[in-house]
Order: C-alpha cells, then sequence, then structure tokens
C-alpha cells in the first residue's frame, strides 16, 4: 500500500471516528454513576426503581431535563420524601453524564392518638354536636417499615365504636421488583349504625349493648410492570352479626333470609397514576377502574358484579390558573341489595358539594366535579427554628383559591317514598380555600349552594379532586 492510500485509509479512520464521538455528544449520551443522597433508611433499590433510566442507558440530549423531571416526579408520588433534587454533570468519561440524587426522607414512625367520629364527615358530626359519640384509642403507623417501602399499620380503637385492625404491605417481592402482597384483618364492632334512610338522611339507632359485629380479611397480590400503572388481584372474606333490635327496625338491613351474612369477594382494580403529585395534583390524569365479583361459593349470603370507574384529570393553564375535573361511576347487577351494601352518594369522597348533611342510596350512580383555583400562594417553604430536624423543621405550604360545580345522580331499584334525592340529579356550586402543607394534609374550607337553594359553609381534610 503506497503513501497516499495509507494516509487516505487513515484519514478515513479518523474521519469516522470523530462523526460517531460528534453524533454520540451531540445527540445521546450514556448514563454513568448515579450517586444517591440523603436516604438514611430508604433502600437505594426503592430509588433506582422509581427512575426513569439506570446506569448505562443511553439518553437523548433534547429529552434529559424531561427524564429527569418525570424520575423526581415518580419518587415524590412515594409516601416517602418532602423533598427531591436529580441534577446531572458531565462524567470524565467522554459522551457519559453523571446523576446525583438527592431526597429528604420523611418521619416514618408514629403512634398517633385516636379520636375518631361516629358520623360520616365532621360536617354532619359538628352539626349534631355530640361529643359521647367519640371513640379513641391509639394507631401505629409504621410507613417504609425496614426502609423497603413496606406498610404496617396496627390499630386499637375503644369508646363509642371499637376496632381492631391490622395492615401488612411488601411491595416488592421479586428482583425486578414488580410483584407486591400484603394482608389487611379487621375486627370491630358498634353500639350505634345508621339503619334507615329517610328524609334523605341517615337515621342512628344507639343501644347500650353492641348492635353490629363485623370481621374482614383480605389478602392481595399487586402487579406493578412499570412506573405508572398498577394492578391489584383481592381475595376478601367479610362477615356481619346484627342484633334482633336492629333488624326489627330494618329488616331489610341484611334482608331478612340473612340474619348473618358472610360471603367471599373477588376483585380486580387497575391504577393508572400520572399525577404531579399524590396529595394535591397540579397536572396529570389518573384512572381507577375495579370488578368485583361478590360471592364465589354457593353458601355465601349475596351474589351479584359491580364495577366502578374513577377519572382526574389536572391542568395548569399559566403559573396561577389551574383546572381539575372528575368523573365516578358504578353499577351493580343485583336489584335486591342489602341496606348496609346500597351506599351510593354522600360517603367517603363521593358526594356532591352542598350535599354534605344528606346521604342518597342505591345501586348505580354517577358524580362529576369541576375545579378552577388560583394560586394565592405558590408552593413556599417555611424554615422552622424548632425542631432541629429538617422532617418537621421545613414546612412546605400553598394557597389556592377556587370555585366550583358538581353534579351526579343516584338511580336505586328500589326507591323508599319519603326520600326525595334518588333518581333526581343532584347541583351543587361554589367557592372555596385550599391550604395544603406537610405530609399530605390538606384543609379545604368551602361555601356551597345546592339544588335545593340551601348554603352552608362545611370544612373537609382531603383534596376534592
Amino acid at each position: 500500500m503506497g503513501v497516499f492510500q495509507r494516509f487516505l485509509l487513515l484519514s478515513v479512520i479518523v474521519l469516522f471516528f470523530n462523526a460517531g464521538v460528534y453524533a454520540q455528544t451531540s445527540e445521546a449520551v450514556v448514563v454513568g454513576n448515579i450517586t444517591l443522597g440523603g436516604n438514611r433508611i430508604t433502600r437505594e433499590s426503592i430509588i433506582l426503581r422509581e427512575l426513569e433510566f439506570s446506569e448505562g442507558d443511553s439518553l437523548k440530549i433534547s429529552e434529559i431535563e424531561n427524564v429527569l423531571s418525570r424520575s423526581r416526579k415518580n419518587l415524590l408520588n412515594l409516601p416517602l420524601f418532602h423533598f427531591v433534587a436529580i441534577s446531572h454533570h458531565t462524567s470524565e468519561i467522554p459522551g457519559h453524564i453523571n446523576i446525583d440524587v438527592v431526597v429528604s426522607e420523611r418521619w416514618y414512625t408514629w403512634v398517633w392518638p385516636v379520636f375518631e367520629l361516629s358520623d360520616r364527615n365532621f360536617n354532619t358530626w359538628f352539626r349534631n354536636g355530640d361529643l359521647t359519640r367519640l371513640s379513641y384509642g391509639l394507631f401505629l403507623q409504621q410507613e417504609n417499615f425496614r426502609g423497603r417501602l413496606e406498610k404496617l399499620h396496627i390499630k386499637i380503637k375503644l369508646g363509642y365504636q371499637q376496632e381492631a385492625m391490622l395492615l401488612y404491605e411488601k411491595p416488592y417481592l421479586n428482583r425486578s421488583k414488580t410483584l407486591g402482597a400484603g394482608m389487611l384483618i379487621s375486627v370491630s364492632r358498634q353500639r350505634e349504625t345508621g339503619y334507615i334512610t329517610s328524609n334523605d338522611k341517615l337515621i342512628f339507632y344507639r343501644a347500650n349493648d353492641f348492635l353490629l359485629h363485623t370481621f374482614d380479611l383480605s389478602t392481595f397480590v399487586r402487579y406493578r410492570p412499570d412506573i405508572h400503572f398498577t394492578h391489584t388481584f383481592q381475595l376478601r372474606y367479610n362477615s356481619l352479626q346484627a342484633t334482633d333490635s336492629l333488624l326489627l327496625l330494618n329488616p331489610d338491613y341484611t334482608l331478612a333470609e340473612c340474619r348473618e351474612p358472610a360471603f367471599l369477594e373477588l376483585s380486580y382494580l387497575l391504577k393508572a397514576d400520572f399525577r404531579d403529585q399524590r396529595a394535591y395534583p397540579l397536572n396529570g390524569w389518573y384512572v381507577e377502574a375495579s370488578a368485583v365479583k361478590t360471592g364465589i361459593l354457593a353458601i355465601d349470603a349475596y351474589h351479584f358484579f359491580s364495577a366502578k370507574l374513577i377519572f382526574r384529570a389536572y391542568h395548569q393553564f399559566n403559573r396561577n390558573w389551574f383546572l381539575a375535573g372528575s368523573f365516578t361511576s358504578r353499577l351493580m347487577t343485583r336489584q335486591n341489595m342489602p341496606y348496609y351494601l346500597s351506599q351510593a352518594l354522600g360517603y367517603r369522597r363521593d358526594y356532591v358539594r352542598g350535599y354534605e348533611y344528606y346521604v342518597v342510596d342505591g345501586n348505580n350512580f354517577w358524580l362529576a366535579k369541576i375545579n378552577f383555583k388560583f394560586a394565592l400562594s405558590k408552593p413556599a417553604i417555611v424554615h422552622l427554628k424548632w425542631p432541629h430536624t429538617a422532617k418537621f423543621n421545613t414546612v412546605p405550604y400553598s394557597l389556592y383559591l377556587g370555585a366550583f360545580i358538581d353534579g351526579g345522580k343516584v338511580w336505586p331499584d328500589k326507591l323508599y317514598s319519603n326520600n326525595r334525592l334518588q333518581e333526581v340529579v343532584l347541583r351543587g356550586a361554589g367557592v372555596g380555600l385550599d391550604f395544603v402543607t406537610y405530609y399530605d394534609k390538606v384543609v379545604r374550607a368551602e361555601f356551597s349552594v345546592n339544588g335545593r337553594g340551601e348554603s352552608g359553609f362545611f370544612l373537609h381534610f382531603m383534596a376534592a379532586i
């Protein structure tokens, strides 16, 4: 090979090499070392599971910031950290970057005094003002048990309503961290219960002895193939014992032929979570879809199918204006339902604002909510002088002013003559002030007007949507 041919071959090799390096450094980089900080309790594998990249992955330069931002949101959606910071810097190896992940861990072990109200919500209890309907006890809440995201809850409740509850959940059983499992056991008894709905309100019966005894045992398996989707399969056993005095007041409470009903239940739940944060989302969307078969064996008290859909969406228009909306619906196949399983609107999060004092029973319902919000105080941080730990002295807060419109409807198979809210579209509107702070705490103060023309001031302690 002559000198010219050698020079030409060497030039081609150099050009090819430089072109490869240029393409790599200008279009993509390789993730080098991932360094974690601040995780004194949380295992490294728990944090790495939520990142949308691993060491050795190739990332497009134009997408690095988005990938880091999504990974930060994934970590914040775990109930583990107050703050998360993810940054990157160039590595000594050409075409590589190193990534630093710094977290601020929460306090994971709580022993709460339990003071629970027997009413459906704070507003109903406050209107009645009956301090004797208070239950007390202790609640041990151990989050991030052993640093593995495991959950251990133990509750002992005495007084008006008594309960013993144990919940254990292990989120990761296999090396790929896609399978988890858990168990829930609950035993309770009540001296008072809502035994019938009259004039669209829950009517309570109170006795010196316990009216209801319940036992609940659930085991579940979760499959989480990626960051955003979770599949849960659950097998549940439930039994209830009601006193004769309660069944005399309302034979439909359990249905006459089922004085001590017990049944097995098999359910499937799909969750898709693309929210920017868990407690008070401002961007993204969330879906729950469940299917339940109540009654597996021939000896089970009840046999029916039910399905429920929950969809929530959030949008940020600019730095100060936000929109949130939700739609919830439930359908059941059984026509003649026992009273204690026919709760529809007015329970937990399923209610039309403005109707907090009312309940609507039935098999099927839909519920829609829309919120417009303005950030009076965007997320900020207050540093306290005491206590001397970042788990408590660094307090985040934000304040939002909003307006809302709700609507919903229940269509039962059996109507009670003295109830007027079944088969009617319920409407509510109003304005509210939301305060968001530490450990996913939300306080909502709202003024609402319902479709009956009634107005009122209400307090709630979780996000409306």
